[in-house]
């Protein structure tokens, strides 16, 4: 059984009921619709592992056809300095850098692929309470039924009850800065390049979408974010052209704005008994590399390996949860604490760091085998 429906709990939901699990899928919202007409804010990058599992799942097609949309360059640059990197498919011999995606459109595809499949799809429902038991969980609804299962995977959320439930500790880093999230028309083409310009503590990420919009991410300290989202339009369109550099030319259309706080968050453990942590239940990061869903999938397929692989066996009764989590634990860890270094590397104000900061990124940009080496890290190579 999973509990939380969006891209990460939906995915394994659909990997587990494709190996012949019996499957249940526990969301408290509604269930995802695409709307074709809405303007995009909900945005994510996907690399060659996430596309990859996708089309393992069967539904890489379905989610591309809804203004699915592939990158080829991308170019991060420091705004205190002439320094820049600039990735390449071609150079790297791939065939993109990354897709972008509305998760709408994510999530739709995977619950359309579940219910094909015969899934139990609950959704608009919670849960009221958990049994847990040596052989099984029984999760107790609020509608009164009791859904009974040899592993519960929770998949809901950064706040995560059951991660809370069952005792799990967590580790939060504060960033004490927020997200904000928009869907913008710029005068010049994106020319499917993927933006991305640090000033101190305040990140810009353009990122090209299948219209030819681009959707951004501003992540900036809590009181600087609460001041642009209070901006009218048109001046919220001149602060995100200065914060930018301009190098799209003016903004010329902006949709509703939406803002999230940034922390960071690492689970103690992964598994605890017939529980199992995955995506943003056991660890979220700050999107300045755009790889949080990315590390989520890879927890889906490193589950997916793991666990037995008959239907019949006990999930819970081998070392498989062990073993994913010593693995997935490792990897993001890794990760977070390299964004942590990245956001303290490129927020300094010291200007013997922002010297070293620029010859840092000038050598990278010119030593072809150390960028390779980072961009495929980046796609999941």
């Amino acid at each position: 059984m999973v509990v939380g429906g969006g891209a990460a709990g939906a995915a394994t939901a659909l990997g587990l009921l494709q190996a012949g699990w019996r499957v249940a899928l526990v969301e408290r919202k509604p269930r995802p619709r695409f709307p074709r007409g809405t303007p995009v804010t909900r945005v994510a990058t996907l690399n060659a592992a996430s596309m990859r599992l996708l089309e393992d799942l069967g539904v890489a097609r379905a989610v591309l056809d809804r203004r699915g949309h592939a990158f080829y360059r991308m170019e991060v640059w420091d705004a205190h300095s002439t320094a820049a990197i600039r990735f390449d498919a071609d150079d790297l011999g791939v065939p993109a850098l990354g897709w972008t995606v509305e998760l709408l459109a994510l999530e739709t595809s995977l619950w359309e692929a579940l219910e094909a499949n015969g899934a139990d799809l609950r959704a608009e429902t919670r849960w009221r309470a958990i049994d847990w038991r040596p052989d099984r969980v029984d999760l107790h609804l609020q509608g009164g039924d009791v859904l009974r299962t040899r592993l519960l995977v929770a998949a809901d959320g950064g706040e995560s009850p059951l991660r809370t439930r069952a005792g799990i500790a967590v580790r939060r880093t504060p960033y004490h800065a927020s997200g904000v999230v928009a869907t913008v028309g710029t005068r010049f083409a994106h020319e499917d390049t993927a933006w991305q310009r640090f000033d101190h503590d305040a990140i810009v990420a353009f990122l090209p979408l299948a219209d030819g919009r681009c959707s951004i991410v501003w992540s900036q300290p809590d009181y600087a974010a609460e001041a642009v989202m209070a901006l009218d339009d048109d001046a919220f369109a001149r602060a995100l052209e200065d914060a930018f550099g301009g190098r799209l030319g003016t903004i010329e259309s902006v949709s509703p704005r939406h803002l999230f706080p940034l922390v960071g968050r690492q689970a103690q453990d992964y598994a605890r008994g017939r529980l199992v942590l995955v995506g943003d239940a056991a660890h979220t990061i700050h999107p300045l590399a755009g790889q949080g869903l990315n590390l989520g999938f890879a927890d889906v397929q490193a589950l997916l390996e793991a666990l037995p692989n008959e239907a019949g066996g006990d999930p819970a009764g081998t070392d498989a949860l062990r073993e994913y989590t010593r693995s997935r634990r490792l990897e993001n860890e890794t990760m977070l604490r390299a964004m942590e270094g990245l956001r303290w590397l490129f927020g300094s104000r010291q200007p013997v760091v922002t010297a070293l900061r620029a010859a840092g990124v000038r050598q990278t940009d010119r030593r072809d085998l150390l960028k390779r080496f980072f961009a495929l890290r980046a796609l999941g190579l």
